[in-house]
Order: C-alpha cells, then structure tokens, then sequence
C-alpha cells in the first residue's frame, strides 16, 4: 500500500464513498419536529355542546385543574366507560 499524501490520493470503494457522503451533515434534511400527523379516522372533528349552570361550570373546571387537563379531556374521561 502506498503512502497517503492527499485527500485525492485515496482510492475510495463505492463503500467508502457511502460513508463519506452519509458524513457530511451540511447536506442533510433538517428535522422539523413536532408530532406526526394525524389520520382523517383518528381526527376529532364532532362536537357535542351541552349546557350547565354555573356551579357546575365551576365545580368541572376546578376538577379539571385538580387533575391537569382539560376540561374536554375530563368529560371524555368521564364518558369512557358508557362508551366503551
């Protein structure tokens, strides 16, 4: 094997060649973030409104805000199991 004086004296194989370009990260795609998209079945798009007084209004937010979510999640929570 002979000496090595330059970058253009290698004699890259198609491997290496591979290598060398999955280096280089100038050239590769950004990662946006964020979440996946959704799928058209798994979108909510109905809704359902119903109305309260307001001691219940209150009563539901401060149980939502107890346990964190919101108070959609908690009417969803709540209606599980007639649901399923």
């Amino acid at each position: 094997m002979g000496t090595i004086i330059d970058i253009d004296d290698l004699n890259n194989t198609a491997e290496e060649n591979k290598f060398i370009k999955s280096a280089d990260l100038s050239k590769t795609k950004k990662n946006k973030g964020g979440r996946p998209k959704k799928e058209a079945k798994d979108k909510a798009s109905e809704q359902i409104f119903i109305n309260v007084t307001e001691s219940e209004k209150i009563k539901i937010e401060l149980a939502a805000k107890e346990l964190g979510i919101s108070i959609s999640a908690l009417c969803k929570v709540s209606l599980a199991k007639f649901l399923l």
